[in-house]
């Protein structure tokens, strides 16, 4: 019994193919630090060496191994002893589980390397607008032009447009009315969230965005960690909210089939 357990974990096709794409999730989510770091303070986003944030020194090879170095170095800078952000592992560790996700989720869909794009486009600017309060042009316009091409491509072009507009409409609508809600760079995330989800999940992420965002913030505002004048990362939540429809399509149907 213990033979074959074995045999099944280290050598079934699912759990090496399981475990391929954990790694790759590992690296891209290594890239996705880079990407959040970079971004919003306008710094090359090509090939130029990692650096301590606190004393910029360059990394080695062995301080940028995805988890490995964080743990190795015990989660401090090795030359000038700073803490290094939790944030650097967990967003490795997020990388390579969402990866594995986007495997069983996506297998035999039609164009699927998108949706892992798109997820990581996603994670970026969560964090990105939950640090910085910002969500980069750089990143929700490629990826809302890329969106048409490749709906276009599937054949599903016009549900996109409805989508892309139907998001940025609403968004806009209620920029227009309260400016100082949130800013554009909501209104275009979302619509490029429904170039790929469709007008049909538009509706329900924005719900859900604004569901988890008020609970979150009357939590922390009962907690005394911001008051009720601090700015929401809204993005981050919109973010969150399409990730979750993406991988759990039903979940609309599911809610209000347990509310009636």
């Amino acid at each position: 019994m213990i033979t074959e357990t074995i045999s099944f974990v280290f050598f079934h096709p699912s759990v090496i193919s399981h475990l391929l794409l954990f790694l790759c999730g590992l690296a891209a989510g290594s890239f996705l630090n880079v990407l959040i770091h970079r971004l919003p303070r306008g710094e090359a986003m090509g090939f130029s060496r990692s650096h301590c944030p606190s004393c910029r020194r360059q990394l080695g090879a062995l301080e940028l191994i995805p988890l490995f170095s964080f743990l190795w170095l015990r989660g401090k800078c090795r030359h000038c002893g700073r803490p290094i952000s939790l944030r650097y592992p967990f967003i490795e560790l997020l990388g390579g589980v969402v990866t594995v996700l986007w495997g069983m989720s996506f297998s035999g869909t039609t164009g699927k390397i998108v949706y892992l794009l798109l997820t990581y486009a996603l994670i970026a600017v969560a964090f990105i607008d939950l640090e910085h309060k910002i969500i980069p042009n750089r990143l929700t316009i490629p990826f809302l032009l890329a969106g048409l091409v490749f709906m276009a491509w599937k054949g599903e072009l016009p549900a996109a447009l409805t989508g892309g507009l139907l998001g940025g409409g609403v968004l806009f609508l209620i920029v227009l009315c309260y400016p100082k809600g949130m800013g554009m760079g909501d209104v275009k995330l979302l619509a490029m969230i429904g170039v790929y989800l469709g007008w049909e999940r538009i509706f329900f992420v924005l719900f859900l965005a604004s569901l988890l965002a008020t609970a979150v913030a009357l939590a922390l505002i009962a907690a005394k960690k911001m008051t009720r004048k601090d700015p929401i990362p809204f993005g981050t939540f919109l973010a969150f909210a399409a990730f979750i429809l993406l991988y759990f399509p039903d979940l609309p149907r599911l809610f209000f089939l347990s509310i009636r």
